[in-house]
């Protein structure tokens, strides 16, 4: 499960970070330098645990696994606590837990962190505004997930947030061997003004938007979509679309598809040793262009540019494609109660038969931080996010993500399955500690080997030429203050495009703007960012 950066922090908040912007202890807004100094990131040891079914063919390559790994190894010598309370803040895109005295699950975890853990969990729709107000009234906790897009982030985590550089840079991370299981390009994401003030929520390429395709329902139609280029997805979608049988190609835009297709950057891109946003080059009016005929033919589902039903689309079979994570396979096996639903991920190819250029998502969820404390106390606390960190496979990891055998799962083979009880208490298996610190996500869809090996199989076509977010872990000062209200704007047009209520050449006058607006600015200050850290 991820959160949009979007989802977290917004305009409170941003008033909330402002205020600490005043301190003289912390670094200007204007001196990008000294916001982007680097750091030694931490030493990156992979964790061997269970060997996984398939092989990694590719340093992006998830760990690919048929089934959860019988008898699971304790990898942790003990309680990481020291029995002093934990306090903290996260937030849950589900139901809301019991609270510990009500919650079996939550009274073991506890006994395994050898202090109790007072969690304030706030649902992710509300976390913006419940975040402002701890920020403003010092109440977040020991431990906080914090979205890396808000407003004056470096300086906010400088005054409220512990500098972790020599407890975690170089060598030192291996005290805590689950956090050294995060990569490099993890670690970018938590350094600001010359120090490693968080820890990543690692997510890799599972969090990467792709193109799913109903299987089944291909299947049925005689259609078949291993592969396409533009025009061979455009025949495609013509052929499965029948709206009087409430079946359309599209439940939203593929543009993570066409972006591949088509070689956008992602998100901004060094050409000719300038950085160029997407919104600039010719390919992204030319994805416009295509999105605005699906729509005209009919081809997306009526309400997929207004709305967000998506799931319940695709599952039902009023969309044959949709739009979604890598991770989101196993919640669609799990929504499906058809049991033909087969999911597939077709290759995207340019017009010359080349496979696309896919645009991951970034590496990370979001970060965590820690409140300044003494030595001793922070030890303990990254201990405790070590502990959080345990990977798939281990007794420790079996235990946060399914809790107790009996009351919470039962095993289907070696594979856990929540029970009723396991829905409610841990979190649908997404316990909120997953947002203070986590393992990286492998790819495993309990019940569906075949999934893994589809997804595995496509992963190992598209990754060599797969291209990572290039500015992530770089800050701009113009993008934390004006970058939402850009994009808002240019979402809008978008859609307005693809509806057909403006001309796409109305495109080339808002990119206008926005380079006015803030857009250059951002990209002088990226590139400033770049040159400081060396990546450029």
């Amino acid at each position: 499960m991820t959160f949009s950066r979007r989802t977290f922090l917004g305009g409170s908040l941003a008033a909330a970070a402002v205020s600490v912007t005043g301190c003289s202890t912390v670094t200007r807004s204007t001196d990008i330098a000294a916001l982007n100094k680097p750091v030694a990131l931490p030493t990156y040891k992979r964790f061997e645990g269970p060997k996984p079914d398939l092989p990694r063919s590719h340093p992006l390559m998830p760990d690919c696994f048929y089934r959860f790994p019988a008898d699971p190894a304790k990898v942790t010598d003990g309680p990481p606590g020291n029995g002093v309370a934990v306090s903290g803040s996260a937030p849950t895109s589900n139901p809301i837990p019991p609270t510990a005295d009500r919650n079996p699950y939550w009274q073991e975890l506890n006994k395994r962190l050898g202090a109790p853990l007072d969690l304030n969990i706030t649902s992710a729709a509300d976390y913006s505004n419940k975040f402002a107000t701890a920020v403003a009234g010092d109440t977040l906790g020991d431990l906080f997930n914090v979205d890396g897009g808000f407003a004056y982030l470096p300086q906010f985590l400088e005054a409220r947030a512990q500098d972790l550089t020599e407890y975690l840079s170089g060598d030192a991370i291996l005290e805590y061997p689950f956090l050294a299981n995060a990569p490099a390009d993890s670690w970018r994401g938590c350094v600001f003004s010359g120090g490693i003030r968080a820890v990543p929520i690692q997510r890799g390429v599972m969090s990467s938007n792709t193109l799913l395709a109903r299987q089944d329902l291909l299947d049925q139609l005689g259609v078949e979509l291993e592969t396409a280029t533009v025009d061979e997805l455009m025949k495609v979608a013509a052929a499965v679309t029948d709206g009087k049988k409430n079946r359309w190609a599209f439940a939203v835009p593929p543009t993570a598809a066409l972006s591949a297709m088509l070689g956008l950057p992602n998100g901004w891109e060094v050409r000719d040793g300038r950085l160029v946003h997407s919104r600039e080059v010719p390919e992204h009016k030319q994805m416009l262009s295509i999105t605005k005929q699906m729509q005209a033919q009919g081809l997306i589902h009526p309400d997929g540019i207004a709305k967000a039903n998506q799931k319940v689309w695709f599952t039902q079979g009023s969309a044959v494609l949709t739009q979604d994570t890598y991770s989101s396979i196993q919640s669609f096996y799990r929504r499906a109660t058809n049991k033909e639903f087969s999911i597939s991920i077709p290759v995207p190819r340019s017009q010359d038969g080349k496979v696309g250029r896919v645009l991951l998502g970034s590496p990370n969820n979001s970060i965590a931080a820690i409140r300044p404390s003494s030595p001793e106390r922070i030890k303990t606390l990254l201990g405790v996010l070590n502990w959080f960190a345990a990977p798939f496979g281990t007794e420790e990891y079996l235990f946060r993500k399914f809790g107790l055998p009996g009351r919470h799962y039962t095993l289907n083979g070696t594979d856990p399955q929540l029970t009723k009880d396991g829905g409610s208490e841990v979190c649908l298996g997404e316990f909120p500690i997953q947002y203070l610190a986590d393992g990286p996500y492998p790819l495993y869809f309990p019940g569906h080997p075949e999934a893994v090996d589809m997804a595995h199989k496509h992963l190992q076509e598209v990754l060599p030429t797969a291209i990572l977010p290039p500015t992530y872990g770089l800050y701009s000062s113009t993008q934390s203050t004006k970058g939402k209200i850009l994009d808002t704007r240019m979402d809008a047009l978008t859609k307005d495009i693809q509806l057909g209520r403006k001309d796409i050449n109305s495109w080339d006058e808002a990119v206008a703007d926005w380079r006015k607006s803030g857009g250059d600015a951002i990209r002088g200050e990226l590139e400033q960012a770049l040159s400081v850290q060396g990546r450029k």
